[in-house]
């Protein structure tokens, strides 16, 4: 079989495929003269990967794109125990696959892409970013504490792709002091990049000591012009290039609702009290947990925020429990371009052997945004209702979401993933 696989050099997400090659056996070819911006926009490689997103791999029988299903199907092509022994052991692994993914892997990028200038940088959310990225790895340290890997005594394929998740902050942000919490986690990286299979593809690898600064464009050093000895005619005016288009909803009229300061109530609010707190402080307002300055949230504010149902249309096909959570996984990260202007809760629920998905999700102004309508395919994939809050049915509903309930729409309510 022959498996091509495209990306450009220092791919981390590229990394978790090749690495899985290597623990199985399985020889990968990587595609030449692949230029990021070019190559991908090309329509034969949109025909493998929609999205023009990279790696995509290509088999044989087709193409697979998505990183972690590209080393899952790596993983399987030999059994040689990247997923374990036993089911538990595939649980377990699938379980620390989506972790590292939701919990180490998107919060990073918010931290690091802005600093690099590939997104734009915004201070209250590289703070955000940095409180989830220690308390996913506080989790990941206590239970390295008492475990060399994070399943069984052996290197899995949650291993592979956790690594190559903590590979950019291990490169660029997480310093000394950063890491000095966690050395278990540490300890955990050091051992695994240092394996034969994971230095044939990453090469030596030299712990963060300074962390990246933004990246701020130099800019250009202005000429001096040379004086004229004869009068020249005046150039035709050069034609002014168009304004890039601003977001739509930073035009709306003002709100005393700043979505920053719900974010950060709802991540503060206390376990043993949420609904007073959360619920009770998002229709009525009120002072911010932990805030060390006072701050105070006003409270929803329906005439500049509106608020959402989602149902995904097609329930019937979600009979696996790890893959549902990769698909509502997946969703969220596409969100990840509109996160100034949006709030969400997914939940996912289980009746019988079917996963259903349903969510809440709070966005500015009276419609969904149109640039989540336009950049957002996965929108597409669910039935959206616009909540009528005031009615006490609805308003529990989204409480229920909100606060992650055992119990929603009447089903079992056995994960949840929130996008703030």
């Amino acid at each position: 079989m022959t498996l091509t696989l495209f990306s450009f050099n220092g791919d981390k997400n590229a990394y978790k495929a090749l690495v899985a090659a290597k623990y199985n056996g399985v020889d990968i070819e990587l595609s030449k003269n692949f230029e990021l911006g070019v190559s991908n926009k090309k329509p034969e490689f949109l025909k493998m990967s929609p999205t023009g997103k990279v790696p995509v791999l290509k088999t044989g029988e087709g193409a697979i794109f998505e990183s972690n299903a590209i080393a899952r199907y790596v993983a399987r092509i030999t059994d040689k125990g990247l997923y374990g022994a036993t089911a538990l052991d595939l649980g377990v692994i699938e379980q620390w696959i989506d972790f590292c993914t939701n919990e180490i892997d998107a919060p990073l990028l918010s931290w690091v892409l802005p600093l690099q200038g590939v997104w734009p940088y915004n201070k209250a959310k590289e703070d955000a970013a940095k409180e989830a990225l220690k308390k996913s790895l506080t989790v990941l340290n206590d239970h390295l504490k008492k475990n060399t890997f994070l399943v069984a005594d052996r290197i899995t394929l949650a291993d592979i792709i956790c690594v190559c998740n903590l590979f950019e902050g291990m490169k660029s942000v997480f310093d000394d002091n950063f890491r000095k919490p966690y050395p278990c986690v540490e300890r955990y990286f050091v051992t695994c990049v240092n394996q034969p299979q994971f230095k044939a593809v990453v090469g030596s690898f030299t712990l963060c000591k300074t962390a990246i600064k933004l990246q701020k464009a130099a800019k250009p050093k202005k000429e001096k012009k040379e004086q004229p000895k004869k009068k020249e005619q005046p150039k035709p005016a050069a034609p002014k290039k168009e304004a890039k288009p601003k977001n739509p909803l930073d035009a709306l009229p003002p709100s005393k609702m700043v979505m920053d300061a719900w974010k950060r109530l709802y991540s503060c609010a206390p376990a043993n009290d949420f609904k007073n707190v959360a619920c009770g402080r998002f229709w009525n307002g009120g002072a911010v947990p932990k805030s060390t300055s006072g701050e105070v949230f006003s409270g929803f504010d329906p005439e500049g925020y509106s608020l959402w149902f989602c149902d995904y249309k097609y329930n019937d096909e979600n009979t696996v429990n790890f893959m549902v959570m990769n698909k509502v996984g997946g969703f969220l990260q596409r969100m990840e371009p509109h996160r100034k202007h949006c709030f969400g809760v997914m939940c996912i629920l289980q009746k019988e052997k079917i996963f259903p998905i349903v969510g809440v999700w709070v966005f500015r102004g009276q419609e969904i945004p149109p640039n989540v309508l336009a950049e957002c395919g996965d929108i597409e994939l669910y039935n959206w209702t616009k909540c009528d809050y005031k009615d006490p049915k609805v308003k529990e509903r989204i409480e229920d979401m909100f606060c992650q309930v055992d119990v929603v729409d009447g089903l079992d309510h056995i994960d949840c993933k929130v996008f703030k």
